[in-house]
């Protein structure tokens, strides 16, 4: 009778950088826009003000060519590699530890706590990239204007040293925590409902069902900390003289508490779900096809 391979220790990192790379491409005009509405609200001089997702878009590619919806792809896509990487590497290693039994049979606690730390794992290595990313995004310039990745990174460690690229990394460990939390434990919850002898196309379909429903999940419980995050984050880009919101956002308040006080205090709580729609237009299909490419991936292996 055959038997199932164990995967290689790398099979699982190769799956989800293999996935990340795929949702990125499809997803990342709806994440420069997520971006922008983080910082756009009442009083804040440098926010385009869009009122929807939709009209960002359009907005966006007016005024700075279709090339501005993919504006910051090379560090987002340095960025998702190794955080899908890391954040299913490290699910992995967490899990094993909680629960004894197949990872699928987790109980909701235990995937919820693994996921957690997991997330709060990846967040300590990717901060530097997300920052580079938000600095990118948030930049309003067309064509060959638009500052490289390099140059970036160059002006933020010239300008606040190294630890400038570490801006934000209470509410980005916050946000990732939160966000995986509810991200493995939605999936495999939801997996629990399929039923047991299901076709290779009706396990496709269980996957994008419940990545859907991962993402939407995930997307719910992060997007107050993603808010914070990316404000406290641009910040670091105000080394660049011609960044409008670096330089609007350097001259407010930086801590991860007051970020979130000033914002409610200006907008209401919902300023705390600026770009909701965005992120979970990105997270639910891109969560679906995240976890199907992934489960796939995986199977070759086995």
């Amino acid at each position: 009778m055959a038997t199932s391979r164990r995967p290689p220790a790398y099979a699982s990192f190769l799956a989800a950088g293999v996935a990340a790379t795929a949702e990125l491409m499809v997803m990342q005009p709806l994440d420069v826009v997520k971006t922008r509405m983080h910082l756009q609200g009442d009083g804040i001089k440098s926010g385009d003000n869009f009122q929807g997702t939709l009209a960002a878009m359009r907005g966006i590619r007016q005024a700075e060519g279709l090339a501005g919806l993919w504006r910051g792809f090379v560090p987002g896509l340095c960025v998702v590699i190794p955080r899908r990487g890391f954040k299913f590497v490290f699910y992995d290693a967490f899990i094993k530890l909680l629960w004894k039994g197949e990872k699928q049979k987790a109980p909701f606690q235990h995937s919820l706590v693994a996921g957690g730390l997991a997330g709060a794992s990846e967040a300590c290595i990717i901060t530097p990239l997300e920052c580079l990313k938000i600095g990118m995004q948030s930049e309003k310039a067309a064509g060959s204007s638009a500052t490289g990745m390099a140059s970036f990174a160059r002006a933020m460690v010239r300008s606040g040293g190294v630890g400038s690229l570490y801006a934000g990394l209470g509410a980005t460990v916050a946000k990732h925590t939160a966000h995986s939390c509810f991200y493995f434990a939605a999936f495999h919850e939801t997996k629990k409902f399929a039923p047991k002898g299901s076709s290779r196309f009706q396990q496709i379909c269980w996957d994008l069902l419940s990545g859907f429903v991962a993402g939407c999940a995930a997307a719910t419980a992060n997007n107050p900390f993603d808010v914070v995050k990316t404000r406290q984050q641009v910040v670091a880009a105000s080394a660049l003289s011609s960044h409008a919101a670096g330089q609007e956002f350097a001259c407010g308040p930086t801590s991860p508490a007051s970020v979130a006080m000033e914002l409610v205090r200006r907008d209401g709580w919902a300023g705390l779900y600026k770009g909701y729609i965005a992120k979970v237009a990105r997270l639910g299909p891109g969560s679906a096809l995240i976890f199907c490419t992934y489960e796939q991936v995986m199977s070759l292996f086995h």
